[in-house]
């Protein structure tokens, strides 16, 4: 009963927040400054149901010093701690070891790595040195990208599975392949939150260096026919959850715009053979999401990716 109580305040106070008007020029920018936030107010984090946190640490700042978040998910239990995706680099892992051995004497017994990618595993070293016996997860994906790493996953999730510490269940899903081909995301029946990791990107350009973009659509579509009060990005803010939910839809649409209007240009001859080769880029139409956080440094990529894919040279 306690545990409900929470949970419905933590829900109830996200719910209090202000929600935005339908449509991609309403959607919260991941941009910390368009939020009038500073490096100096990060680390942040926030209890959203008994035990469960979601951490927020600070993004390297992009070629025109744009900085946005990265959220990882903290899950505390009686019989130890789970967390899901670290920070991009040791210090910024340490910072949130050192919050959570605030929180509980329990130590992390599970990283889950939803995102391969270095800003969500730079870091995973801090906790290794902090729980020797910690356990690395990912998908069978990027346990191969993540192979040469000091600190390798060596426990794999082709589908499903459950980590049960206690009466807490974590549910490590593998939907499909989205943001990186080696995407997790992790389940909380208890609470139904998902955290999605980088399979949702709010307020964020989408971003497509190692992605799959049709299959990134199935996925999100997976997503979103869940029993999910709410959905939890891997990059951008938290607000309530009936605005996560639409900005996930809205995300979702914004990666089928990049697909279609590289289609367009791909069908009308314009060249895009790498990133740093992309007259494309010069000549997209990126409509509503022409605004939209980092879309200078992501559209180049994303167009590379979607040519690869049109081409069928994705990996």
């Amino acid at each position: 009963m306690k545990a409900r109580l929470v949970l419905a305040s933590a829900l109830a106070c996200l719910m209090s927040l202000p929600a935005f008007a339908a449509g991609a020029d309403s959607v919260r920018p991941a941009d910390i400054a368009a939020s009038k936030l500073t490096p100096k107010d990060f680390p942040r984090w926030r209890e959203v149901a008994a035990g469960v946190y979601l951490y927020e640490g600070l993004h390297a700042p992009d070629r025109k010093g744009v900085t946005f978040n990265t959220v990882s998910l903290i899950v505390i239990t009686g019989e130890g701690v789970v967390v899901v995706d670290g920070q991009g680099d040791v210090a910024q892992t340490q910072l949130m070891i050192d919050h959570i051995k605030k929180l509980t004497p329990q130590p992390i017994k599970y990283v889950v790595i939803a995102s391969d990618h270095g800003d969500h595993t730079g870091g995973n070293a801090a906790f290794k040195a902090a729980f020797p016996d910690v356990v690395f997860m990912s998908s069978p994906a990027s346990q191969k990208t993540l192979a040469k790493n000091a600190n390798p996953p060596t426990q794999t999730v082709a589908d499903k599975h459950s980590i049960r510490l206690g009466k807490t269940e974590v549910q490590v899903l593998n939907l499909g392949r989205a943001h990186t081909g080696g995407d997790l995301v992790a389940y909380l029946p208890d609470s139904k939150i998902l955290f999605m990791s980088e399979v949702y990107l709010r307020g964020l350009f989408p971003a497509m260096r190692s992605a799959y973009p049709s299959e990134w659509l199935a996925t999100i579509a997976k997503a979103q026919a869940m029993d999910v009060s709410l959905y939890v990005p891997g990059h951008g803010f938290i607000d309530d959850a009936a605005t996560m939910k639409r900005d996930l839809e809205e995300s979702r649409k914004a990666i089928a715009y990049v697909i279609d209007e590289a289609k367009r240009l791909h069908a009308a001859g314009v060249a895009c053979g790498t990133a740093a080769e992309c007259p494309a880029a010069e000549q997209a139409n990126w409509g509503p999401y022409g605004d939209w956080t980092a879309r200078d440094s992501q559209a180049p990529l994303a167009l590379a990716k979607v040519y690869q894919e049109i081409e069928g040279k994705l990996p």
